[in-house]
């Protein structure tokens, strides 16, 4: 409240925050069609640990990390850079806690991204939004956050009473799987801080960089002409002023323009390739 002035409280005149453009992450998934490609996950995973971690070291607890608070802002260094908002029910311990943690007494946070001490009303540690982080990554993968079959009722029963954590995908790596473990173990003070997680193998290692990190951006068997037939065709259907999404409100498909160019499917190094190629601006001049 900016850090308040008194007599007797209020003051704030105005709040105002710098604009996103790009909308949220929940509609960057939505955009992908619900399923992030595991390399483009870590990237974005990564920018939010970063975050988590200024906000911990700071202090303070989010309590409300998801998707719709998770904005996207365009980037000349990369495609986008993500970051984190929305800090209304954000909870700052007391000075004099060492232990960094206090207790609650209402229900914080938004059911299916609620961490199992969330919903005892239990102690609020940074803990909670690694737990939440957890699902997002769940949710940027598959399309659908963890428990979105069950009602809220049953969601609670199942998290506090049943001891259940989410299901990590199946089509994970395996440092993507452990990533996931280490957010969700049940004991809190077990779970890894955002700090260290931001030095597990899942975050840092490079053979899970997006092409668009990458010097290379195509398969070395794709001669120079196919590479500007790729983006003639891609420039057909791209309007300027949309970014990265056509009209349709969908990703334009680097997919469709192999199999018009008789090759098939190029596997994932298709979708890949087409948000490396393209930017808000058109054709980034690293594919030229």
């Amino acid at each position: 409240m900016g850090t308040l002035s008194h007599e007797n409280g209020m003051t704030i005149y105005n709040l105002l925050l710098e604009y996103a453009p790009g909308g949220s992450l929940a509609d960057l998934i939505n955009k992908y069609g619900g399923k992030i490609p595991e390399c483009d996950v870590r990237r974005y995973t990564r920018m939010i640990l970063k975050g988590l971690s200024s906000i911990h070291n700071n202090g303070y607890v989010h309590c409300d990390l998801k998707p719709a608070n998770i904005l996207v802002f365009p980037s000349d260094q990369q495609d986008f850079q993500l970051k984190i908002a929305d800090f209304g029910l954000a909870k700052e311990p007391d000075e004099d806690n060492s232990r960094k943690f206090f207790y609650q007494y209402t229900f914080r946070g938004t059911p299916l991204y609620m961490s199992p001490e969330s919903v005892k009303l239990a102690e609020i540690s940074p803990a909670l939004d690694i737990w939440s982080l957890g699902c997002i990554v769940i949710e940027m993968i598959t399309g659908k956050p963890p428990w979105h079959e069950l009602d809220v009722e049953d969601f609670f029963v199942r998290l506090a009473f049943e001891g259940s954590s989410p299901e990590i995908p199946a089509s994970m790596s395996k440092k993507g799987k452990d990533f996931l473990r280490m957010c969700f173990m049940r004991p809190h003070c077990e779970r890894w801080t955002a700090d260290m997680l931001l030095d597990h193998p899942f975050i840092v290692d490079e053979e899970l960089t997006s092409p668009f990190e990458q010097e290379e951006l195509l398969p070395p068997s794709l001669s120079d002409d196919v590479v500007k037939s790729m983006c003639k065709l891609i420039l057909s259907d791209y309007s300027p002023g949309q970014g990265l999404f056509s009209s349709t409100d969908r990703p334009l498909s680097l997919g469709s323009t192999c199999k018009r160019l008789n090759f098939g499917p190029i596997g994932m190094g298709c979708k890949e390739t087409e948000k490396s190629l393209l930017s808000k601006d058109g054709l980034r001049t690293k594919a030229n």
